[in-house]
């Protein structure tokens, strides 16, 4: 009996220890204004958002796992989608409008695109 006791509490300190880094992976770094939409594409780490800075910007980072940047032939795309080869694939997806960026994380269920937290991204 002591012993389930001490390895249901190794559990429940395990699973805060897991918690606390997951949170601690998720980061906010103030940076130049001018640098944000090129740390879309060169960052390791998946961008959650930013301020609205003119000057600086603070730019909310999720650095729970490495990602890269690519760009993919549209027709490709469309054609790997349909035949359901990209089940399970996590993607952000960056929209432009003049000055204003979208930014949407996603992940592929099936042949459907759907949203999710970009918390969830590296899960």
């Amino acid at each position: 009996m002591i012993i389930a006791f001490l390895m249901m509490l190794s559990l429940f300190f395990s699973l805060g220890q897991e918690q606390a880094l997951a949170e601690e992976c998720i980061t906010t770094m103030n940076q130049g204004s001018a640098t944000v939409p090129l740390g879309l594409y060169e960052q390791s780490c998946a961008t959650l958002g930013f301020s609205s800075g003119s000057i600086t910007k603070d730019v909310k980072y999720n650095c729970c796992g490495q990602s890269a940047t690519i760009r993919i032939n549209g027709n490709d795309w469309q054609n790997l989608i349909g035949q359901g080869k990209l089940d399970g694939l996590r993607y952000e997806k960056f929209d432009k409008d003049n000055t204003t960026y979208t930014l949407t994380f996603r992940k592929v269920v099936g042949t459907t695109p759907e949203s999710i937290a970009g918390e969830d991204f590296f899960k």
